[in-house]
Order: C-alpha cells, then sequence, then structure tokens
C-alpha cells in the first residue's frame, strides 16, 4: 500500500518538515486535507469494525449459519476494501503536495 510518511500528521512534526523543507503552503494544504478526508476515513474504519462485531456475533450463535457467515464475510471484506480506497485517496493527495525531492527524501526515511 501506498505510504506517505510515517504514521499521523507527520508534516506537523517540526523536524520532518525541516528535513523536507516543507513549506507552510505545503503545510496548510496538508491540513486541510487531513480534515477533508477525516470524516470518510472514521466513517470507514467504524463500519469495518461495525462489519466485524457482527462476525463476531455470528460465531458465537448457538448454530452456525454458514451461509450468513459467507455473507458477512463479503460484507467485511467490502468494508475493508473500502476503507483502503478512502485510504490511497488521502495518500495520493498527501504526496501530490510534494514535489520529486521530498517524494524522494520520505522514500530514503522510510527504507
Amino acid at each position: 500500500a501506498l505510504q506517505v510518511g510515517p504514521p499521523g500528521r507527520w508534516w506537523d512534526d517540526k523536524h520532518f518538515a525541516k528535513q523536507l523543507k516543507l513549506t507552510e503552503d505545503q503545510q496548510r494544504h496538508m491540513d486541510t486535507i487531513f480534515e477533508q478526508n477525516r470524516p470518510t476515513l472514521l466513517k470507514r474504519y467504524e463500519s469495518l469494525q461495525q462489519e466485524e462485531q457482527r462476525m463476531e456475533e455470528l460465531t458465537h450463535a448457538k448454530t452456525l449459519d454458514e451461509g450468513a457467515l459467507f455473507a458477512q464475510i463479503d460484507r467485511i471484506e467490502q468494508a475493508r476494501a473500502d476503507l483502503g480506497k478512502a485510504n490511497l485517496h488521502y495518500m495520493v493527495q498527501l504526496r501530490n503536495e510534494l514535489d520529486q525531492n521530498q517524494i524522494a527524501k520520505l522514500g530514503e526515511q522510510q527504507q
């Protein structure tokens, strides 16, 4: 999966910002991207958690309904895919704020 920087709001870290030579404008744009994507990411994460909880409940039933279990697996995988897509969208937006030198420096730090 595409990972742009360490987890969290790494662009607010003074060490990283200085090392990557991030401009204040880049940091402001990244803050905006974070705020725009946060509700969707939280919603997708919560949806995945709910689907996993439903699976837990199904597996603790007195009798297991194989059809219901397989259907729930499909719902979990769809929720996981939706979260992954939302996260990738967010990461691409963050990466688009960086120039090629900054991307290269981030890549070096992640190795």
